[in-house]
């Protein structure tokens, strides 16, 4: 998906709810992708015996299904003057938790004396009263104290610890959460003075937070736009997971694949670190004006984060606003398929944790809600199901009972058979199994392979010594120039003889002199090509005999500069081979 650059302009006053600078670039580099251990079969029966989480150890699987059922929220903007009658349409969606703001520096203009009576506290206070709870950002920042950066003295730390106990006194036990910060690891955030530690200020805030308020509400850290696995280990280091109830992060992303092993990754760092705390997703969308796909990705995602055993997650937002015009349930009071889809969510959810059935293909994705739901989706195949219904994501019957990337929701059976894909592997749902590997081809022709390296906003394929090269799953970027080229490489090994066709689809913004691609079947080159735009590779066919690999290698042509690019390989049984879709 590619999205234009989005800069809040009011970022300074509004920066507690906004997701603020999703460049394109960023949401180009930041998609990731897919469970690591299934293997492709023929047809495939899912009874519910066979149910477990994908990419999780038994046991962990067996806890997670032990948790509550995670709550699904809805951001709203009553702190940049939505009207209340918006509330409203949160009830209609039956969304049980909303994420706002009250900013401390609009809430607190004489040192000791609170403005809580706002009607943008009113708003709140009326969703208290109609049994929903709040999330609320805070970010410790006001005119003040501390020359109005983020505070760092005691005496700034204990003025915003008072303001947030204000806070719990004004909204009692309706305030679930607090959340500290809104994606500090973007620009313009972590305001201290030359010299100071940024990771251990923000760690010392949370600690005179909790020592303030710890008990009485959940206090969230991190607060990241993204993942931000890399950055998370940053404030781990610097003793945030013993401060904290929760860490939020903003999981932005065009697709939902990969988005259980970015959650693993974190809560490996958190392992790591010596403790784990619930993850909240505060923030999650998607910006597309394409409804059906944005439903659609609701339920996935949702699916996936419910699975991975997030405490809470927050669609972005209630309705379309000016700055961000699709990413909303509704447009204005009309509801949205997205609407459709956040209502059958609640639904799902209340049957307890989703736990991902191991069907044995990576590219196959089912999991099973309770005991006779389950949500579908993966490479195309036919579909049987005895008894039950069968709806699309907005909730509505499915016109066509067949796998596609699109999620059905099967409720009512677990009687439901697969047939046989003619997809053999895909970067897109296939990313991060044993269909690919990945690495790096310097000058030499010499490959070196590639680890899942977590940096500031996501976790991809790469490292630290070979930025920008990265590999997502729907985009990549080569590094160096044609002197001293940094190549990544996407590796498929014919596990058995694989008569293929192969399709793809490449695209990048306007800007440098493009990307150069090389297409290899063992040692023979399929096609080469320079990317400048968008460009579909013509029908192409290889042989492939056991241990055979297929190569996609990219370079930067001849110069460093705009080579960040969308890219997706299928292969095809013999044919079957079709155009494939940019996942832009």
């Amino acid at each position: 998906m590619a999205r234009r650059a989005l800069i809040d302009p009011f970022r300074l006053v509004a920066n507690q709810v906004r997701p603020t600078l999703r460049i394109a670039v960023l949401v180009a580099l930041l998609a990731a992708c897919g469970p690591a251990h299934l293997r492709r079969t023929a047809e495939i029966t899912s009874p519910i015996g066979t149910a477990q989480a994908a990419g999780s150890a038994a046991s962990g699987a067996a806890n997670i299904a032990q948790q509550p059922p995670m709550v699904l929220g809805v951001q709203t903007h009553f702190s940049q003057g939505w009207s209340p009658s918006t509330l409203a349409l949160a009830r209609q969606v039956g969304a049980p938790m909303l994420r706002d703001s009250l900013p401390w520096a609009e809430s607190e203009k004489v040192r000791g004396s609170y403005t809580l009576n706002t009607p943008a506290a009113q708003a709140l206070a009326s969703a208290c009263a109609d049994g929903q709870r709040l999330l609320l950002t805070a970010v410790p920042s006001n005119p003040l104290y501390d020359g109005g950066g983020w505070v760092s003295s005691a005496a700034g730390n204990a003025a915003f610890a008072s303001y947030l106990a204000a806070l719990v006194g004004r909204f009692g036990s309706c305030l679930a959460a607090i959340e500290v910060g809104n994606e500090i690891n973007g620009p313009g955030t972590l305001v201290y003075p030359a010299g100071v530690d940024r990771a251990a200020a923000y760690v010392t805030t949370l600690k005179t937070v909790r020592a303030r308020i710890g008990g009485r509400v959940a206090i969230l850290g991190g607060s990241t736009n993204m993942i931000g696995t890399g950055f998370l280990r940053t404030l781990f280091a610097a003793g945030m997971l013993a401060t904290v109830d929760g860490i939020a992060v903003h999981p932005y992303r065009s697709r939902a694949e990969g988005l259980d092993i970015e959650l693993a990754q974190l809560g490996a760092a958190m392992d790591s670190a010596g403790k784990r705390v619930p993850i909240w997703a505060s923030e999650f969308s998607i910006d597309s004006r394409n409804q059906p796909l944005a439903a659609g990705e609701l339920i996935k995602q949702a699916t996936m984060l419910a699975a991975a055993g997030a405490a809470q997650a927050s669609w972005y937002a209630l309705i379309d606003q000016r700055w961000f015009p699709n990413m909303g349930l509704y447009a204005g009071t009309a509801a949205k398929a997205q609407a459709g889809a956040f209502r059958m969510m609640q639904r799902l959810l209340a049957r307890g944790r989703p736990q991902r059935l191991d069907l044995g293909d990576p590219l196959l994705f089912a999991y099973r809600f309770g005991t006779d739901t389950t949500v579908v989706w993966g490479a195309p195949r036919s579909l049987r199901v005895e008894g039950g219904q069968i709806s699309n994501a907005s909730g509505t019957p499915a016109a066509l009972a067949q796998v596609s990337e699109s999620p059905l929701v099967i409720t009512g059976t677990t009687a439901i058979r697969f047939g046989a894909s003619t997809w053999i592997a895909d970067t897109l749902m296939g990313w991060g199994t044993p269909q690919w590997r990945y690495g790096v081809r310097l000058k030499a022709d010499t490959s070196y392979r590639l680890p899942l390296f977590d940096d500031q906003f996501t976790s991809y394929f790469g490292d630290r010594w070979y930025r920008p090269l990265r590999i997502n799953n729907s985009s990549a970027a080569p590094g160096g120039t044609a002197a001293a080229p940094i190549r990544p490489v996407w590796r498929h090994v014919a596990p058995v003889a694989e008569t293929i066709d192969v399709g793809g689809c490449f695209a990048k913004a306007a800007g440098g002199d493009g990307v150069d691609l090389t297409l290899t079947a063992g040692s023979t080159v399929l096609w080469r090509g320079v990317l400048t735009g968008r460009l579909q590779l013509p029908p192409l066919s290889a042989n492939l005999a056991p241990g055979d690999a297929l190569e996609l290698v990219a370079g930067p042509n001849q110069t460093a500069g705009g080579d960040s690019f969308f890219v997706r390989l299928v292969l095809f049984q013999r044919g079957a081979g079709e155009p494939v879709v940019c996942p832009e």
